[in-house]
């Protein structure tokens, strides 16, 4: 297990990115970059969750058991951090938690018809973990559509009946598959979603993070999951996750360089505006980079760069301080050199999905409609960045002229 080692904490937090990322010179004008509607991660995500999908509905649950095990024994993931055991689980739920939220919105008593099924599914399959985990998962998007949330973005003042009793069978089918597969870095990484019902759970959280990012310390969802869960809005502060950050950097160096700490972040920073007045902007921009250093694909380049575009000034909450709108606008700010250093093609549909959070349900195939929606913004964003670019470079020419 990691051992979370603690450096000393930083007293100065910087306004500007370190010298050593600092741009490249320009290259004259903005080029047209190529888009890739479809790529292969898009192709294999997909496929994945199709897959789950097909396997469930033709009750081959023996065979979709089998395949979560073997993806989750050779660590399959995406490069910004879904696994593919989780997508096999996503599609393969996906009938019963799409009827279940219908049957919860309706007002119907009860557990809904398609989680009952489950149910039993995993009754008559006792003997794989895989199925445990898919009826699990398919508890858990249960009871948080009882507290009108499809995605967690925080935990519920007053949690429902329904939701600790559906917990509670998702925890007792969790504990069953533990027994089986015990090095899972998916039971690692579900036990974590576990503690939204424990009230134990905030004196948990460091030990069961730590658990699953160490079952899979090079896929970034771990660590993008456990930065979330040090937001005060569900177990942690913000100091907590300041610490956490900077340990995991330092321990996770080999992996990420100082990415680790960009990682811990990136979505806490979204969900949590108000907590850009903890981080070290100029760190989190080097921690971009050294992400996109260590693994050079056009796939995280799409995500860094779209990640950029989500700090622009008019996304900011209007209540933010002025620490925190200068920290949001030195990140929105590294949007033209994270694309003339890293971009080489476009990828509209890791931006429609930029936003998706760890642990989220991930939903199938983009439509048509929505790819293109992601094209035009992809395209405006990065043009939009490399010609302000090219303009600040040739003022620059001409008043050392």
């Amino acid at each position: 297990m990691l051992g979370f080692t603690r450096p000393a904490r930083k007293t100065n937090r910087p306004d500007a990115v370190p010298a050593a990322t600092a741009a490249a010179a320009p290259r004259g004008t903005p080029t047209q970059v190529p888009v890739q509607q479809e790529t292969r991660q898009d192709r294999g995500r997909n496929v994945y969750f199709s897959k789950g999908q097909y396997l469930a509905r033709q009750d081959r649950w023996d065979t979709l058991a089998r395949l979560i095990a073997e993806t989750d024994r050779n660590r399959a993931a995406t490069l910004s951090g879904v696994s593919m055991a989780a997508l096999l689980a996503d599609g393969a739920r996906s009938d019963a938690v799409r009827h279940a939220r219908g049957e919860i919105a309706d007002g119907a008593e009860g557990v809904p018809s398609g989680i009952l099924a489950l149910e039993d599914i995993a009754g008559d399959h006792a003997d794989h973990w895989g199925v445990a985990l898919v009826v699990a998962r398919a508890q858990i998007d249960c009871a948080w559509a009882y507290e009108g949330q499809v995605d967690p973005f925080a935990l519920p003042d007053r949690p429902s009946e329904a939701f600790i009793t559906r917990f509670a069978a998702a925890a007792d089918l969790i504990a069953a598959a533990e027994t089986r597969a015990p090095d899972s870095a998916e039971i690692a990484a579900i036990r974590c979603d576990l503690l939204a019902a424990d009230p134990a759970g905030h004196a948990k959280v460091e030990a069961l993070h730590a658990a699953s990012i160490s079952s899979d310390p090079a896929n970034p969802g771990r660590l993008r999951a456990y930065g979330v869960h040090l937001l005060p809005r569900w177990f942690g502060t913000l100091d907590q996750l300041d610490l956490a950050s900077r340990c995991l950097s330092a321990d996770l160096r080999d992996h990420w360089g100082d990415g680790a700490y960009t990682w811990m972040w990136f979505d806490a920073l979204r969900l949590d505006p108000a907590a850009a007045e903890y981080l070290e902007p100029g760190r989190f921009i080097a921690g971009m980079h050294a992400i996109l250093a260590k693994r050079p694909d056009p796939h995280l380049a799409n995500l860094m760069c779209a990640y950029a575009e989500g700090m622009a000034p008019d996304t900011a909450p209007d209540d933010l301080s002025d620490s925190a709108m200068r920290t949001r606008a030195l990140i929105h700010d590294a949007l033209p050199d994270l694309a003339e250093r890293h971009l080489t093609e476009l990828h509209p549909q890791v931006w429609a999905r930029a936003d998706a959070l760890p642990g989220a349900s991930h939903p199938g195939p983009l439509s048509l409609g929505r790819i293109q929606a992601a094209t035009a913004q992809a395209k405006a964003a990065v043009e939009t960045a490399l010609t302000a670019r090219v303009r600040a470079a040739g003022t620059e020419v001409r008043a050392a002229g």
